[in-house]
């Protein structure tokens, strides 16, 4: 505790991140409270990652081999001092205010697990495809809730949660969520503190790249995925890509905000395309199911 505030770390997982790590923990520095230390494990950069992460005064850890987001996560986990843990995503950029949010909700959600909500400034309009087809669940709208599942996209964790971890990447979060409500953990998204996504997927074929990430991960989750029987179903059979269930599903939740009614409405036909590939990507997997732990040859990295 400092000054009658939980004192948390932020580590963050960091391959090839030199486009982004910078304006990440400027954000941090500029956080009240500021954490207590922000710990950035290089998972084998080739580029300039450790070296800028160093000059904005975090602790880097050099990863010890290859060992995807989720070993990266555990290394700076047991490296970490703090009562809490933070992971965030090398391109989540705190929005101001956020460290104020994320205090109140360790004060609210004592001994939870705790995600916050994402913003997202599109460049094209691919980027707002790629943005419409997977941010919208984490919109900053509304008040704190239960769910099943939290992205670990900027996750607060208790230090001494005995959890840890798959060492994989893509789905790794699921995996994570599954285990948590298992060791009896509540888990509870809160809208009201969030982080900018600028994770540079611009053009059709950064879409792809994404989407094969996410199929790949939901394919995995089937199996272990708490948030029911009907997600376990899709991820066998996944034919509401193809039939655009989800395009419905996205403008219900969507519905309520001019800017992004507007830009869904704009960009449907992309959406359709979107969808159908995404589509083919999940049949792909779900005719060779990858396993729920560990990581196979995915190509994402």
């Amino acid at each position: 505790m400092r000054n009658g505030v939980t004192s948390y770390s932020v580590v963050i997982p960091a391959r090839n991140a030199e486009r982004t790590i910078g304006a990440v923990l400027s954000a941090l520095a500029s956080q009240e409270p500021a954490p207590a230390e922000v710990v950035v494990v290089d998972d084998g950069s080739t580029d300039r990652t450790a070296e800028i992460a160093g000059e904005h005064g975090a602790r880097v850890l050099p990863g010890t081999g290859v060992k995807y987001a989720g070993g990266a996560r555990n290394q700076g986990w047991d490296a970490a001092r703090s009562d809490v843990v933070v992971f965030l995503d090398a391109d989540a950029i705190p929005r101001p205010g956020w460290g104020a949010g994320l205090a109140r909700a360790l004060a609210e959600y004592s001994g939870a697990v705790i995600g916050c909500a994402r913003s997202f400034e599109p460049k094209t309009a691919w980027g707002w495809v790629a943005y419409i087809q997977f941010e919208t669940p984490y919109l900053p709208f509304g008040k704190p809730h239960p769910r099943r599942f939290v992205s670990s996209f900027c996750l607060a964790v208790p230090r001494d949660a005995p959890l840890r971890w798959d060492e994989s990447y893509g789905g790794e979060d699921g995996v994570f969520s599954a285990d948590a409500l298992a060791a009896g953990f509540r888990l509870v998204f809160d809208p009201r503190f969030q982080a900018l996504h600028d994770h540079g997927r611009e053009t059709f074929r950064d879409l792809r790249g994404q989407q094969r990430r996410l199929a790949y991960g939901l394919a995995r989750l089937g199996p272990v995925q708490k948030e029911g029987v009907h997600k376990r179903v899709l991820a066998r059979f996944p034919i509401h890509y193809f039939a655009l269930l989800r395009l419905a599903v996205i403008y219900r939740r969507i519905r309520g905000v001019p800017e992004l009614r507007a830009r869904f409405l704009r960009h449907f036909p992309r959406l359709v395309v979107a969808e159908w590939t995404l589509g083919s990507s999940a049949l792909r997997y779900a005719l060779r199911p990858p396993p729920a732990r560990g990581q196979q040859g995915s190509g994402f990295r």
